[in-house]
């Protein structure tokens, strides 16, 4: 009776956001560090957690020719049916055969962004895109991933309307929203405010306010910068229409930004600038839009946005690993055992998934080819899963257009390797997994075993804040959640206990926390024992600490080291039990409190 309480009231309540998005946002650049499914992750965030209801989510319709003409002169338009123009504004060669589909995307992306200020002046209310802050596209340029300027695009469409009221446009995307600066440069009813990191471009406006600050920017300094310049704004341009560009690239997280805004910043920055639309009198309509974010963690910014926006509390986000779980567990059903088993049509009929029989060739060298992984997918079926998930795409979003995945058998060792490069010839390796079906590595149950994991991305480069760690060779991927996840769903597939993975280093343990479990509760008890002196510094300096005998224990004098050690990550209800209840969690505990770590020059950490 709960859970259908529960339902009824996910049904029943009012969002007060209407949403607009398109999955075919999701196709990424190849080379363009936008994570693809970025939009679509905040949507099923807010729509599982019942923050918007499905009547609130809206399509976004391509916008026309004679809108676009609204801002962008012909000549720029007439412009980007060259390659070559297209590949000065994403700072990555584009084919020939691409160009359709980035102008299609951008039309839709601006027509979103056209659908959200109708509905917020229509509704009086506010209104989220999913995508748009195309800010760096001018009249005549496009620049920095930015052909189209979907915001000047929107605003001048309403003038066109009828619309005679003053607009402000709020851009706290990391960089200069020098493109609808430009657009807006003659309009004294378009406010364009600007806060960033350098300036694109200095030529004078009307009505506009450009603040730089520099690189290395923390939360104080914005937030200071902030409070200081945009209330004198609101008050003295008195909008009737308010347009936030909500960046995520502001934040220590982003893959290309560089300021050090927290967590906690960022959703202080985003509340400011609502407080100060809920200020200003009468129902003032709100339009939100993306703005940039670089990275697969970049969402995470905007749905905590949005969750505290509609329920006035901040949200607990789901890690990478339950976001796979929570929305590919229906796909990974859909695929049919047929597919799954490589029985039935040929690979070369399975067109849904984009998939020919070249596609499928090639095996490792010196290895036995065998169809079977744990027993139960052949290379097209985990090609499937890896599809579904969207592994691939990130892969392309990374920079690796056409990856090739290859799957062979160690008969000596009854293991798989699962590679994937970047190409089809191999020139860059970015994933590879080795694993194999075990009865043995946890007593009474059967398991995924996983032998090795590599996930890196060769083009990438280590940043001072975040150094290699031990084994790097290379930056990750950023994938090991959606990697995690995978192999859950492939062990609910193939009806296995759980995956297995003796846990070599102290980063691995600390990164899969909330999913792995030490099989002995000792080492359990050892683990969050370190995490209590370890956990406010970087997993860099952790490993630094530990290898370096920095690590005591007071309770027998001796420096503590790293040991290599199992962990699950359990499946079935019978694993479940090995790792949790009052009896594994009493050996914790008792483990824990038998412990007294100390890093040297800090005080010991009392057990608990």
């Amino acid at each position: 009776m709960a859970r259908w309480l529960h339902v009824l009231r996910r049904l029943a309540a009012p969002s007060g956001l209407s949403v607009i998005f398109d999955e075919r946002y999701g196709r990424a650049v190849p080379g363009v560090p936008l994570d693809p499914a970025r939009g679509a992750q905040v949507l099923a965030f807010l729509l599982d957690r019942g923050l918007v209801r499905r009547r609130d989510v809206h399509h976004s319709v391509a916008t026309s020719l004679h809108n676009l003409r609204r801002v962008h002169t012909a000549e720029y338009l007439e412009s980007l049916q060259d390659p070559a123009a297209l590949a000065a504004i994403f700072g990555q060669p584009v084919a020939d055969s691409q160009v359709s589909e980035i102008l299609d995307i951008q039309r839709l992306i601006a027509g979103g962004t056209i659908h959200a200020t109708r509905l917020a002046l229509a509704r009086r209310c506010t209104a989220a895109h999913l995508g748009g802050g195309l800010h760096h596209a001018g009249p005549a340029a496009g620049g920095g991933f930015c052909v189209f300027n979907d915001v000047a695009i929107a605003v001048r469409r309403l003038q066109a309307k009828g619309f005679r009221e003053r607009v402000l446009v709020v851009d706290l995307d990391l960089h200069d929203g020098n493109g609808t600066r430009a657009a807006f440069a003659d309009d004294p009813q378009v406010h364009t405010f600007s806060i960033h990191n350098s300036s694109w471009d200095d030529r004078p406006a009307i009505a506009s306010t450009a603040i730089t600050l520099g690189s290395d920017v923390t939360d104080d300094r914005l937030l200071a910068a902030l409070r200081d310049s945009l209330p004198p704004v609101m008050a003295g341009h008195r909008p009737a229409l308010v347009v936030y560009v909500a960046g995520t690239d502001a934040a220590a997280d982003d893959a290309i930004g560089d300021w050090r805004i927290t967590a906690a910043g960022m959703l202080a920055r985003d509340q400011f600038v609502t407080e100060q639309v809920r200020a200003l009198p009468g129902s003032i309509p709100f339009v939100i839009v993306l703005g940039g974010g670089y990275g697969f963690a970049s969402w995470r910014y905007t749905a905590r946005f949005l969750g505290w926006f509609v329920s006035g509390r901040v949200p607990r986000l789901p890690d990478d690993m339950d976001i796979v779980l929570r929305r590919f567990r229906p796909i990974a059903r859909q695929l049919s055992e047929q597919a799954l088993r490589g029985k039935g049509r040929p690979a070369s009929e399975t067109s849904e998934w984009s998939l020919s029989e070249e596609d499928l060739v090639g095996g490792l060298p010196g290895l036995q080819s065998e169809p079977r992984v744990l027993g139960h997918y052949s290379r097209l079926g985990l090609e499937l899963l890896f599809d579904r998930l969207g592994i691939f795409e990130r892969l392309r979003a990374l920079g690796y257009p056409s990856p090739l995945l290859e799957l062979a058998y160690d008969a000596d060792t009854m293991r798989h390797t699962v590679r994937v490069s970047g190409s089809p010839q191999r020139r860059h390796l970015l994933i590879e997994l080795q694993l194999g079906r075990s009865r043995s590595a946890v007593a009474g149950c059967d398991v995924a075993f996983v032998e090795w994991l590599l996930l890196q991305n060769p083009r990438a480069r280590f940043r001072p804040d975040r150094p290699p760690l031990p084994g790097q060779r290379h930056p990750g991927l950023g994938m090991l959640g959606l990697v995690s996840g995978m192999l859950v769903l492939a062990c609910e597939q193939a009806g296995l206990d759980g995956v297995a993975h003796v846990l070599s280093n102290y980063h691995l343990a600390v990164v899969g926390r909330w999913h792995l479990r030490f099989v002995d509760p000792v080492v359990q008890g050892r683990f969050d024992a370190l995490r209590a002196v370890l956990g406010g510094v970087t997993l860099a300096d952790a490993e630094r600490a530990l290898s370096t005998n920095q690590i005591v224990d007071d309770a027998g004098g001796r420096p503590v080291r790293w040991e290599p050690a199992l962990a699950v990550m359990p499946v079935s209800e019978r694993l479940r039990a090995r790792v949790s209840g009052a009896r594994y969690d009493a050996a914790v505990r008792e483990a824990r409190a038998s412990l007294r770590y100390r890093r040297l020059g800090a005080p010991a950490v009392a057990p608990g």
